[in-house]
C-alpha cells in the first residue's frame, strides 16, 4: 500500500532528507498558513510571560512577582513599586499527537498531511524549549520523549517519512480502528504540566474519545489540524465505483450518479463533522481544517 507523491521523490534519492530540506519545497507564505502561524504566535506571547531574555515592559509590582526584577529607578521616580516583565518564548513544551492510521495515507491527503506535520514542527521549534510526539493508530506506535526542539523535530519528521516508505510492510488485512483515546490517555499521564498539544488527524473512524478529549483540551492549550480530502465529504460522480475503507477493510460498490446515494453520503459526513465541531467548540480547543490547496 504505497501512494505516489512527486513531492517526496527526492527522499528515494536522498535518504537523509531533513525537515529543513523538505521545508524548502513547501510554500510557507500561503495565506492560510500565515494566518495560522499568526494565531498561534499571538497565543504563545499572551501566555508565555515569565523570566527570560526578551524584555517586554515595566509595570507595577504584583504580589508573587520575582523581587529580583524590581526596577528601582522607576520605583524611585513614581513612588510605587515597579517590576520588569520579560517574555520567555522558550518556556513552553509542545507535544504532537500524529495520526498514522491507514486513512492518512490515501489519495492527496498524504501529501497534505506530511506538509502539515512539517509546518507544525517548524512552528514548535520556534516557540518551544522541548518537543515530543506520539504516533498513533489502533495503538501508540511511536513515542518521542520531550527533548530539545532543534534536534527532536528533525528526528520526528524523518521517522514519519521512514514509516511511509516502509508502509507496505506494515499494512495487514486486519481491521484497525483509529484509537485516539489511548494517545490522549497517555498524554494526560506523561504530559501533565501546562503546555501545548497539537493533534494532526483526519478525525475519521474515531470512537469513545469525546470525554477524555474534552477533559484534556479544557486544561491544555490544544490545537487540532484536521486533514481532509474532498472525497471525505463528497462522492465524485463516476458511475459505479467500489469504495474501500483502508482501516475497517469494508468495501462496497455504489452508483455515484445516484442522487439518493449522494444525499445519504453527504448527510452522514455532515453529521459526523457537526458532532466534532460541537465537541471542539465546547472544549475551547483551536481547530484548523487543512486541504491540499491550503498548503
Amino acid at each position: 500500500m504505497k501512494y505516489n507523491s512527486s513531492l517526496l521523490q527526492e527522499k528515494s534519492s536522498n535518504p537523509n532528507l531533513s525537515l529543513k530540506d523538505f521545508l524548502r519545497q513547501v510554500d510557507l507564505n500561503k495565506n492560510k498558513l500565515k494566518k495560522i502561524e499568526s494565531s498561534i504566535a499571538g497565543h504563545f506571547q499572551s501566555t508565555l510571560s515569565g523570566p527570560g531574555f526578551d524584555f517586554n515592559e515595566i509595570r507595577e509590582y504584583k504580589i508573587g512577582d520575582d523581587l529580583r526584577h524590581i526596577s528601582w529607578s522607576t520605583t524611585a521616580k513614581t513612588g510605587k513599586l515597579h517590576t520588569k516583565e520579560y517574555f520567555s518564548e522558550k518556556e513552553f513544551k509542545s507535544l504532537l499527537l500524529i495520526d498514522i492510521s491507514n486513512s492518512m495515507f490515501c489519495g492527496e491527503k498524504f501529501e497534505t498531511f506530511i506538509k502539515t506535520v512539517a509546518f507544525v514542527l517548524n512552528l514548535t521549534s520556534k516557540f518551544s524549549e522541548k518537543v515530543g510526539a506520539i504516533f498513533f493508530k489502533d495503538d501508540i506506535k511511536y513515542h518521542f520523549p520531550l527533548s530539545h526542539s532543534s534536534a527532536q523535530t528533525n528526528i520526528i519528521f524523518e521517522t514519519l517519512l521512514d514509516y511511509y516508505f516502509n508502509l507496505d510492510q506494515k499494512v495487514t488485512g486486519e481491521r484497525e480502528t483509529t484509537n485516539i483515546f489511548k494517545a490522549i490517555d497517555f498524554t494526560r499521564q506523561y504530559f501533565s504540566k501546562k503546555g501545548i498539544i497539537f493533534i494532526i488527524s483526519d478525525f475519521i473512524n474515531l470512537y469513545n474519545f469525546e470525554k477524555i478529549f474534552f477533559e484534556t483540551a479544557s486544561k491544555q492549550n490544544t490545537y487540532l489540524f484536521q486533514i481532509y480530502d474532498e472525497i471525505d465529504y463528497e462522492l465524485p460522480k463516476a458511475g459505479y465505483i467500489t469504495i474501500f475503507d483502508p482501516e475497517t477493510k469494508e468495501h462496497c460498490t455504489v452508483n455515484t450518479d445516484s442522487k439518493d446515494i449522494h444525499a445519504a453520503y453527504a448527510k452522514a459526513t455532515k453529521e459526523r463533522q457537526e458532532k466534532l465541531d460541537k465537541l471542539i467548540n465546547l472544549s475551547g480547543a483551536h481547530h484548523f481544517t487543512i486541504r491540499s490547496s491550503d498548503i
